[in-house]
């Protein structure tokens, strides 16, 4: 199998070594006390190094492993085969530090964490795509956008995105649109209910009079999925929030 997109991390934890014999790691909640946050932390890196064509070879699961039987801060990239399409890191933490974390200050260090691990096994190229996404990170953390999906004529341009948990506002579709001709740009925000229906909901872009739609993919799983949702979508370009175009 060649080489795969990174698609997710997600976080564990252990008080054992994470070797063939010992039970798998756990959720996290007794050694590290997840935050709201937490899980969509690992999501929104993953997927925003997933938009960036970020592999790391076989694997394209990252199970970060915060554990005490390393020293605090030591990363070591375990030899535990449970599939190759996931890869475990067992990063050493202090369980007596973390009591007195702040949920804030949770954050911060899982995104530490997150990006020490990555650095550990990334070369030259992926290394740049991983300082890109912490940078970004730092800068517009849960308001991070993710691209999915562009269409674009000689006329006009419409981007769609994907934003994971915004704070107090949730998961959203940005749909952002461009005419060419009259330099417009506007914005609309759609809620998701979980990031991931956005692959079948929406699978074509079309614009006629001042209305895009959105139509949805057509398969049983999408059907499915799509139930929690009116299809296909419709969006007025009235209703757009007008932003300066760049």
């Amino acid at each position: 199998m060649g080489d795969r997109i990174l698609k997710d991390i997600r976080f564990y934890e252990s008080e054992k070594q994470n070797i063939e014999g010992q039970s798998i790691p756990r959720q996290l909640g007794k050694l590290f006390v997840p935050t709201k946050d937490t899980n969509f932390i690992g999501q929104r890196i993953a997927r925003k190094l997933n938009e960036l064509k970020c592999t790391y070879g076989e694997f394209d699961h990252i199970y970060i492993n915060l554990t005490t039987v390393l020293k605090e801060n030591e990363i070591v990239v375990s030899n535990r085969n449970v599939d190759k399409r996931i890869k475990y890191l067992d990063f050493g933490i202090n369980t007596e530090k973390l009591q007195s974390f702040s949920d804030s200050e949770k954050n911060s260090l899982i995104k530490s964490i997150t990006f020490q691990v990555l650095r550990k096994i990334s070369n030259a190229l992926n290394l740049a795509l991983v300082d890109q996404t912490e940078k970004l990170i730092s800068e517009l953390d849960t308001k991070i956008k993710i691209h999915f999906k562009t269409k674009e004529t000689k006329s006009f341009k419409i981007d769609i995105y994907y934003q994971i948990e915004v704070e107090e506002i949730g998961t959203m579709a940005v749909i952002e649109y461009k005419d060419k001709k009259n330099n417009f740009c506007g914005s609309l925000n759609y809620k998701l209910q979980f990031y991931e229906d956005i692959y079948t909901l929406i699978d074509t872009i079309s614009f006629t009079k001042g209305l895009i739609t959105l139509k949805p993919k057509k398969s049983f799983t999408a059907d499915l999925n799509n139930k929690r949702y009116e299809t296909p979508i419709q969006l007025e370009l009235s209703d757009f929030k007008e932003f300066v175009c760049v």
